[in-house]
């Protein structure tokens, strides 16, 4: 049965990859428009306890960033219906990294429609081929999102999001997997009240990576569900995001693969708790709302690298 899922799911995301192929080709990394990249991408990320050298997933989170674009739903701007949602991935370069793309079955039809953001989800993440190598996944969530991040091939979970709930400000914890049942913390997000940057913070405070919003538009941000986050895995794609006259090209990654699994998470989990229709209260919202609004983050300089 697993064998007879998991061939579904390859068939599914092949057709899909071409179908968001293009989209993916357009998006950029980490930047309003293409550059090429200033810095030394060469080092590897580590590998995670779960996602190791040969993981299929490796090819997509091997990348000091990615770019992640929410597909634009028709149904939705014309009609209210809400659709599965589906995220193009793109390397610094420029190139398809890969796809995520949320499992369609008829409960998941009716929980979108009735639950919102509240509702349970299923997303396949996808190589450039189709090929799904992991799943991200939530359960109904009333008010703090708890978002898991598992291998495809065995079930086996990479890594968690964990919202935290507070009255005025954007929170986070994100966890990996370690031997044993227990998750280990690696990083937190806590930004203020309306904030479009997200970044992760060590336990020593230092920013590790981050999740960060990028406004497409007043008409597309008010009216439709399409959007655009950069996902930033290393301090080098941290600087080249926030400061183009960065010269450092000796900072090591600091987030092996099974972490960088789980910001994507949270990258998925801040998509639908904070920038999802139905979390803006439907097209009447007030235009304000949507105007980026910063975390106080400062990029790293090349003093402290």
């Amino acid at each position: 049965m697993s064998r007879h899922l998991l061939l579904n799911a390859r068939v599914r995301g092949q057709v899909l990859a071409r179908q968001l192929g293009t989209t993916a080709a357009r998006s950029v990394v980490c930047a309003r428009e293409r550059r090429a990249s200033k810095f030394d991408s060469s080092s590897r990320a580590s590998s995670g306890r779960v996602i190791g050298e040969a993981h299929a997933a490796r090819s997509i989170l091997d990348h000091s960033s990615l770019r992640v674009t929410r597909q634009l739903e028709m149904l939705n701007v014309f009609l209210g219906f809400e659709q599965a949602n589906r995220y193009a991935l793109v390397d610094p370069q420029g190139n398809a990294a890969g796809f995520m793309v949320e499992e369609e079955t008829a409960a998941s039809v009716f929980s979108r429609q009735v639950y919102g953001k509240h509702r349970p989800f299923s997303i396949l993440v996808l190589d450039p081929s189709g090929n799904a190598c992991l799943r991200i996944r939530r359960a109904f969530s009333l008010v703090n999102s708890y978002v898991t991040v598992e291998d495809v091939a065995t079930g086996e979970a990479v890594g968690e999001s964990q919202q935290e709930w507070h009255v005025w400000r954007r929170k986070y914890s994100l966890f990996r997997s370690q031997p044993g049942s227990e998750m280990a913390q690696f990083a937190r997000i806590d930004v203020p009240f309306l904030s479009w940057d997200f970044p992760m913070a060590d336990e020593q405070g230092a920013v590790v990576g981050g999740v960060f919003r990028d406004f497409s538009g007043i008409g597309t941000e008010l009216l439709t569900d399409y959007g655009l986050y950069a996902v930033c895995f290393d301090r080098l794609s941290l600087a080249q995001r926030f400061s183009s006259m960065a010269t450092t090209n000796t900072v090591q990654p600091t987030m092996d693969l099974d972490c960088r699994a789980a910001a994507l998470a949270a990258a998925v989990s801040i998509d639908f708790d904070y920038f999802s229709r139905h979390s803006r209260l439907g097209m009447g919202a007030s235009p304000w709302f949507f105007f980026p609004m910063s975390s106080g983050y400062a990029p790293p300089s090349d003093s402290d690298s």
